[in-house]
């Protein structure tokens, strides 16, 4: 064996046992972030390697975070929208669509990585660091969505679903406005309940449409007197908007009440 056949053999086991260590390190950070121990460590290197830092010898771009990014998105569509399902069952179709995109929006991903540091875990390669790639939003939201990806593949769908709870959903009332997520009816009662009024009650005063697009309109009377009327696509929303304009009036007049 010629003295460079030897150099070369002995730098591609350094390189190995380099990026062996890399892969290790990457995996303890990780494992502080979220308890999970990847039974594939290429797959988590994958998750965090940017198209800047790929080998053209050995490596193409599909070996990037890229086509994580787009199983990730998946799954993370589909957690979400379960979560809210549940979360909000008087909301309509439109409703949680709406909500739904203020959570899984580049803005709000980008948070949730920064907090988690993955810009800092990042595998970039000199031009990405040239571009500062590490703060770029679109960037960051993109390893949220890959390291998703890369958990779902190596762990199943519970696992993946564990950490969009405990990183994104636990705190979805941040990334949502306030009026979004108000049970304005479950309020009026409980006011009504609490001030001695009679309990509210919902009546149906129309119903227009075909039966596949009806639009409802529900006032909400108490002590005998209209004090809301709401419509929506379906009986529920259109008693969240009652009860909605209900609690409207009510903070009005007690605004209004003279000082005694």
């Amino acid at each position: 064996m010629t003295s460079q056949s030897l150099f070369q053999k002995i730098s591609h086991k350094i390189s190995r046992l380099l990026s062996r260590d890399k892969k290790a390190s990457l995996a303890d950070k990780i494992y502080r972030l979220f308890p999970y121990r990847f039974q594939d460590p290429d797959l988590l290197n994958q998750a965090f390697l940017h198209a800047s830092a790929i080998n053209p010898e050995t490596q193409t771009r599909d070996d990037s975070y890229e086509r994580l990014e787009f199983l990730g998105d998946a799954v993370l569509e589909l957690v979400v929208s379960r979560f809210l399902f549940y979360k909000f069952p008087d909301y309509s179709e439109g409703k949680l669509t709406q909500m739904r995109s203020k959570l899984v929006n580049r803005t709000t991903l980008s948070k949730v990585s920064t907090k988690l540091g993955f810009g800092d875990l990042m595998i970039l390669g000199r031009g990405g660091e040239k571009d500062n790639l590490r703060t770029l939003h679109s960037v960051l939201s993109d390893l949220y969505e890959s390291f998703t990806g890369a958990l779902y593949l190596d762990g199943g769908f519970q696992v993946a679903s564990d950490f969009i709870h405990q990183t994104l959903l636990i705190n979805h009332h941040k990334y949502i406005p306030a009026q979004d997520t108000q049970n304005y009816k479950g309020r009026l009662y409980e006011y009504c309940q609490k001030n001695s009024l009679s309990e509210p009650i919902f009546k149906v005063i129309s119903e227009n449409g075909p039966e596949h697009g009806k639009e409802f309109e529900i006032s909400v009377i108490i002590n005998g007197e209209v004090y809301g009327t709401g419509t929506g696509k379906n009986k529920k929303s259109a008693a969240q908007e009652a009860a909605r304009f209900a609690l409207g009036r009510i903070k009005n007049e007690e605004k209004n009440q003279p000082s005694s």
